[in-house]
Parts: C-alpha cells; structure tokens; sequence
C-alpha cells in the first residue's frame, strides 16, 4: 500500500504509536463524536500532536515545521481567505514566485490544498504542524485585521449621515442580539484578543487625536491598536451598555461587571469608567484566573514558605493578611487559601468591593456603601450567620480592623489584604488603625507579602555566565558556578523575553517572639531583623533563588529588590 492511501489511523500503527486495539476503539468512538481519529487520540492522550506530526512526515515524507521557530511575513497576511484558513487549518508561511509553502494541520487533505491553490493562484508545497500552534497563528495573523476592518467599517457606515441617524445606529447596535454591527464586533474581537493573550487589563484611553487601547501583558502595558477618535463616544457606549451602566451618564465614574463567555468558558471582567478631557477612560481587569487553577502548587511558593502557608490556611483562629501592591496577585492567593480548606462542613462568606471571581460553594458579599453596606455594616452582619471562615477583600479603615481583630479572638479564621509593601511593616499599619499593639499580637496569625516577577520565556531563554557585578549582587560566592538566564524574544513571547509571571514571597509566622516584639512597641526594622532570624525568608533572597534558578532575570531582581535596599 502506498503511503499516500494510507489514513492517519494506519500511519500511526505503522509508526508504533498506537495499537489495532486503541486504533478500533477510537473508531468506534468517532461515529458518535464526528470527529477526526487524530483529534481523539490527542484528546484521549493516547498521542501527542508532535507525534502525530512525525508520523505524517515519517510515512508522507512531507516535513514537519515548528512553528514556534516561524515568523509569518506581514505580506502573505491576506493570502488566504480566513475562512478558508480556519476550515483546513492552514498557515502561509512562505511565498517564492509562484510557489506558496503552508503549514497544514492535515496534509491528507488535498481537497483543502487543491481549494487554497485554486483562491491563491500558486502552487501549494505543504508542510506539517501542529493544530493548536496553527491557530495561535492564525489568530495573531487575522485578528488585529478584524478589529481594523470593522473600525473601518464603522466610520464608513457613519460617514456623511445627520447626528440623530449616527445616535440612532448607535442605540441599535447597543440594543442588538446578533454579533453583525461594526462595533459589537469590534468590541469582541478586543476582549477575545485580551482573553487570548492572557491580557490582565485592558486600557481603552480617549486622545485628542486617537482611541488608543493597550493590553497588561506580564505587569507591562502594549499598545493593541490607535484607531480614529470617532469611535471613542460608540466604543465607550456599547462597554458601558454591557457592563449594566448607565449610557447617558458621562460626568461622573461608574464602574460595572461583564461576563463574556468564548471557547466554552465564562470570563468576568471588572470594568472601571472615568471621565476624562476627551471622553471616558475604560479599565477592563479580566478577574478570572486564565489558564491556572486555584491550587497552592501554582502559586510561586518555595517549599519553605508553602509549609507556612499550610500551617496558617489550617488554623482555625487568627487573622491572616496577604499583602503588596495593586495587581500583585493578593486576591489569587486569598481565593486559593479559600480552596485549600473549603468543605461541606465549613461555612465561608467573604465581603468583597467588588467581587472579583465567581466561587460556587461559598457565601460572597458585595459591598454597597451607598445603600450603607460598607465592609465593617457586612462584618457585624456576618458575625451573626455562624461564619467558620470570613473573607475580607481589604482592611481599609480602623473600624474594618478592630472588627476583624474581635471576630478572630473570638475564634473565627478571618482572610485579607492590606497594601503594603512586605509583611513587617503591615503590623505598624494596623497600629496606625488605631489597633493596640497587644491586640495585633493576640489576633494575627501570619502574613504574607508578595510581588510579581516576569517569568523567563522557556523557548528563547539564553544561558550565560554572570560578570562580576551580578555575582556581587546575587551574592555569589567565590568559587561557585551558576549559570544565569536572560531574555532574547521569540514569536511564542511575542518577542519580548518572558511569558507569564511568577509570585515571589516572604511569609512572617507570629512567633512568641514576635508577639513579644509587637507587645512591646519595636520598630517595624527591628520586627523585620527578628523574624529572619525567626526563620523568615525575605522577599529579596526569593527572587535571587528564583533567578539561580533561572525562572527570571538579574534585570528583573534588580527593578525588584532596588526599592528595598
């Protein structure tokens, strides 16, 4: 038989990927299911895409590309009608005169190369990758392109007509069911892109002369797209219509929630509009946690500091506070503190401004200060529905405080955040409340501080030797090898050195010597010099083991510890 008749199923077999008997049930399985026998095998986990892959090239002698090493040039855009692209899951990589080079997900579809040769005009030369790696592809080629054309769209379709028309379309759209007006689309093709690209905010900021929208990308905002002013008043309109605001209210900020659903999953969105010189600024924060799960593995922890972590989350008294910046990752680290000890036997009710995720099984509170329920109304009512464990979005004031202080010495476990900078200093902070320093002692249980570091992309990330300088800095000694990493970009980081983030720590544990300390008034300096040597590990030494590691850059632990010198 040839190994051009042979289908994908035999072709495995022959490559010793799969038996007769994986290969019978998986059949059995695609008459119910529809769909194609690789596809199954990948999502049953009998095979990987790659060796799905390697076996095509093996028996079709056709290459296999990888296409995270692929750049595709900006001219072979709207080679391919996107449609088409989508239905065969095909990639242009490479145009020479006449002749097209594609990345196909399945080169024993010759109807769909026979289709692209016919829309092309050029003679198609296959090559195989991966589905899922050709449609990250395809979405960074077509969407930017999606948004510009229905942008376009939408100033044509306004072009020319009297305002009443222009309010009337725009009240139309707003109203609308169906996703076919410009700027509905225009709008989803955004939030999707954000959702893709695991953007944590989007920024949709009116200037005098553009909309300019930027993604917070890895604690770094990147410009998504400039389009005309004139879509800022519609845009604005159709978010603010979405998010259950009022549309006609421009004076004033407002704020609202979306949850958009794609690809099968709900995504809240929190959404802040204020008002500014030229039209309202948006701030969507995406609150669902892309792509990670609420498990204590995923959060960053060194091994020290995850057994402290255990220890607190299993008290069944105190107050525990997580602290640091804004957009540090305080509420993920709540919310997986909640998942650790949730049960059928414990009540948990959390008091939130707003409520950033959605958590089935638990009691969540919104606040409402202008209908008088402000965090410390919510805090006595809760104290009343028999609470084993209370949530508190943040300590914000010193009534907040001493209610949380009472409610853990009167044996209930009570979670929040506070801003600050590391854990020692949040003990002046409480006092500054107007909290007794004895009372601090008896109620707090532990904190814990953290920042953000960017991540090193493992695609592109480039050994080195350290100079002298980083081995000062990283307080290497003499005599000892490390090797460092820095960022070099690739397509798969979208050309900037790192992917994601990683969550560094330092967790005080209130130790009797600690409480001593706090009793007897010592300085936030000498309650940090004691808890190191009470074994706390500072979140300085965290990110210089995460970078001997070469999870981040010497870069990213300068910008990091610099302020804490």
């Amino acid at each position: 038989m040839k190994a051009g008749s042979l289908k994908i199923g035999q072709i495995l077999i022959n490559s010793g990927d799969i038996t007769q008997e994986q290969l019978d049930e998986v059949l059995l399985k695609q008459k119910t299911s529809k769909k194609r026998i690789a596809d199954i095998l990948i999502e049953d986990g009998i095979v990987t895409e790659q060796q799905v892959c390697k076996a095509l090239e093996k028996q079709l002698f056709i290459p296999y590309i990888d296409l995270d090493t692929i750049t595709v040039p900006d001219e072979l855009g709207g080679v391919i009608p996107e449609d088409m692209a989508q239905k065969h899951m095909v990639i242009p990589i490479e145009q020479e005169g006449r002749f097209l080079t594609v990345a196909i997900a399945d080169p024993l579809n010759y109807q769909g190369l026979k289709d692209i040769s016919i829309a092309t005009k050029m003679k198609v030369k296959p090559v195989i990758g991966e589905a899922s790696k050709i449609s990250v592809k395809l979405r960074e080629m077509y969407a930017a392109q999606k948004a510009i054309d229905d942008a376009k769209e939408f100033l044509e379709t306004k072009g020319g007509k009297s305002k009443a028309q222009i309010e009337a379309e725009e009240a139309a759209a707003q109203d609308a069911s169906a996703n076919d007006q410009p700027i509905i689309r225009f709008v989803n093709n955004m939030i999707e892109e954000a959702i893709f690209t695991k953007t944590s905010d989007i920024h949709i900021e009116p200037m005098e002369k553009c909309l300019r929208i930027r993604f917070r990308i890895d604690g770094k905002l990147t410009t998504y797209m400039e389009t005309a002013p004139e879509l800022i008043p519609s845009v604005t309109s159709r978010i603010k219509f979405i998010g259950n605001m009022n549309i006609a209210e421009k004076r004033i900020p407002q704020d609202g929630r979306i949850n958009y659903r794609v690809a099968g999953k709900d995504i809240d969105f929190r959404i802040s509009v204020l008002p500014s010189l030229f039209g309202e600024k948006i701030v969507m924060r995406i609150t669902t946690s892309l792509g990670m799960e609420l498990k204590k593995q995923n959060i960053g922890f060194l091994p020290e500091n995850l057994e402290k972590f255990d220890h607190l989350v299993k008290s069944h008294r105190g107050i525990i506070l997580v602290t640091g910046a804004t957009g540090s990752g305080k509420s993920t680290t709540l919310y997986t503190a909640l998942h650790e000890v949730m049960g059928e036997d414990i009540n948990i009710i959390t008091v939130e401004d707003p409520v950033e995720q959605i958590q089935p099984g638990i009691t969540q509170v919104q606040v409402n200060e202008k209908a008088g329920l402000t965090f410390a109304a919510a805090l006595r009512s809760i104290l009343r529905q028999d609470p084993d464990i209370i949530m508190l979005g943040e300590i914000r004031d010193g009534e907040t405080a001493g209610i949380a202080v009472q409610a853990a010495i009167t044996g209930h476990l009570v979670l929040s955040t506070l801003h600050t900078y590391d854990a020692p200093s949040s003990v002046a902070r409480l006092i500054d409340m107007g909290i007794e320093g004895y009372m601090v002692s008896s109620a707090l249980l532990g904190i814990i501080a953290q920042k953000l570091a960017r991540r090193l992309c493992n695609s592109c990330k480039e050994r080195y030797e350290p100079d002298q300088n980083e081995r000062i800095g990283l307080m290497i000694k003499p005599g000892d090898t490390y090797e460092l990493y820095r960022p070099v970009g690739c397509d798969k980081c979208s050309k900037k050195g790192y992917k994601g983030r990683i969550a560094v720590h330092e967790v005080m544990m209130l130790t009797t010597g600690l409480k001593r300390a706090i009793t007897e008034g010592k300085s936030t300096d000498e309650l940090r010099d004691l808890a190191i040597a009470e074994g706390m590990i500072p979140m300085k030494e965290n990110v210089r083991i995460d970078v001997l590691k070469g999870l981040t850059s010497y870069e990213e632990y300068i910008d990091m510890t610099i302020s804490n010198d």
